[in-house]
């Protein structure tokens, strides 16, 4: 991700939080980690781990400059070092599990793909097909009788090579058959 993006993340993240939180400060004491907590969420998650930590250093500077009991000085008390322990938590949990979702997202996609792969190479043959039991060409759509092998290769991704199977060369080259040892038959 541009430099210029992660930055432009972190300050507008960070900005919103602090002049959010500043009507909200007088009003819910309590949750005015909350803006702040969110800023080191959207940023760890869009911007990456690095920036959300320093996100999360930033934003225990910033909430203890402004909205600690003690306005305007940086006295890192009990409570600003668990929240720094706090946001660099959040940080480091939202941005891998960011990492992981994108991993299963890109395993998903390379799925996809192969089954789509897999999909264009399979053309199936279904239902019944009236073939000629003396000939055995089979009926088309049209009322045409074409051989199978014509039929196959119309229908489906199939290629036929001719072999000759044990019955038929004992059958039709009873000499040859005779002959010992007998030649691979495929």
């Amino acid at each position: 991700m541009p430099r210029t993006r992660v930055v432009g993340i972190a300050a507008v993240s960070l900005i919103l939080a602090t002049l959010m939180t500043f009507p909200l400060a007088r009003v819910l004491v309590y949750s005015r980690d909350l803006l702040f907590v969110a800023a080191v969420i959207v940023v760890s998650r869009y911007a990456g781990i690095t920036a959300g930590l320093i996100v999360s250093f930033l934003s225990v500077l910033i909430f203890d400059w402004y909205f600690d009991n003690t306005p305007h000085v940086l006295d890192f008390s009990v409570g600003g070092v668990v929240r720094a322990v706090v946001f660099g938590s959040l940080s480091v949990l939202v941005a891998s599990l960011e990492q992981h979702r994108l991993q299963v997202m890109d395993r998903l996609l390379e799925s996809n793909r192969t089954l789509q792969r897999a999909l264009q190479e399979i053309k199936t043959l279904r239902g019944l097909l009236p073939i000629c039991m003396h000939c055995k060409k089979i009926k088309t759509e049209r009322e045409h009788w074409v051989e199978v092998e014509e039929y196959v290769r119309k229908h489906s991704e199939a290629q036929f090579t001719h072999g000759l199977c044990p019955s038929c060369y004992q059958k039709y080259y009873p000499d040859a058959y005779s002959q010992k040892p007998h030649p691979e038959i495929r």
